[in-house]
């Protein structure tokens, strides 16, 4: 027979290291307690809110942004008033050119 070939063994990888205080990680479980301490009287998704302007209200993504920019734009800043600005003018012209009905 011929010579035998050394085969290569992978070290494991390295432990990563991990943010365990994103704020994702650290608001987890954040109303668990509510149904014991209010006596299961209301849901946590009640609890969650959105702003007044979106509340109750239906829309896709280009909708929404001229209604935000409609209610609150004249007390955004800036930058931010310039991106929602950008983003409007990008779905309007993705909605226009793109789907069945054009």
């Amino acid at each position: 027979a011929g010579l035998t070939r050394a085969f290569r063994i992978k070290e494991p990888p390295k432990p990563k290291q991990v943010d365990r205080w994103t704020k994702k990680r650290a608001l987890f479980g954040v109303y668990d307690n509510v149904g014991i301490l209010g006596g299961f009287q209301i849901h946590p998704k009640n609890l969650i809110v959105g702003p007044q302007w979106l509340r109750g209200w239906r829309g896709n993504e280009l909708q929404r942004c001229i209604r935000k920019k409609q209610v609150v734009g004249d007390r955004m800043f800036v930058e931010d008033y310039h991106k929602l600005n950008k983003r409007i003018r990008y779905l309007y012209r993705r909605f226009n050119r793109t789907g069945k009905h054009r």
